[in-house]
């Protein structure tokens, strides 16, 4: 497939994986998304999560790090894992681990935020992942 063929499939492809345990942040991040015009899937764990990217590649993924069946950079050492072309789907850690800046720079995260958030901000962020 040509440069250019992928170039354009990417900046069609506007689908946002979010990955958050907490139902609340998650309809809050996936109406946010929505409302601007992104094509949002949601996950309520690791599991579901890999299951979902591998079967269809997202442009971009909302990570939370704690999930109740194992955490968020395992997630991704397996979806990389299974899928090499994950390798270059930004990511957007959203967490409240006060160690999620290191984890955000080992996984090679496109953005970082805390919990809470400010909703236009993180949009923001997503929006300019999933463009690049």
């Amino acid at each position: 497939m040509s440069a250019t063929i992928k170039s354009v499939e990417r900046r069609l492809n506007r689908r946002v994986l979010v990955i958050e345990d907490d139902n609340d942040i998650r309809r809050l991040i996936t109406e946010a998304l929505t409302n601007a015009g992104l094509d949002v899937v949601a996950a309520v764990d690791a599991s579901q999560a890999l299951r979902t990217a591998l079967a269809r590649r997202p442009a971009a993924v909302v990570l939370d790090i704690g999930l109740p069946d194992y955490d968020g950079t395992q997630f991704v050492a397996r979806w990389r894992e299974r899928r090499p072309d994950a390798n270059d789907v930004p990511i957007v850690i959203v967490s409240a681990r006060p160690d999620r800046r290191e984890i955000a720079s080992l996984l090679g995260a496109a953005y970082v935020c805390g919990k809470p958030f400010i909703v236009d901000e993180l949009v923001g962020e997503v929006e300019r992942a999933v463009l690049n």
